[in-house]
């Protein structure tokens, strides 16, 4: 992934984390409509990252 000078993420970088973002997201979604996961393991998945990277967790 690029850096620019100052070690800050550059806009190619952060569409790439973009992509991949929505790529988890619809995947997520369409193992919820499967059932392979259900509400409250989705809810725990995202409970899981927020404490990880200190965000606040989405509801499903």
């Amino acid at each position: 992934m690029d850096v620019n000078a100052n070690g800050e993420d550059t806009g190619g970088e952060r569409a790439e984390i973009h992509f991949l973002a929505a790529l988890l997201d619809e995947l997520m979604r369409k193992m919820l409509a499967s059932g392979v996961l259900t509400k409250a393991d989705m809810n725990q998945i995202e409970q899981a990252v927020a404490q990880r990277i200190g965000g606040s967790p989405r509801a499903w």
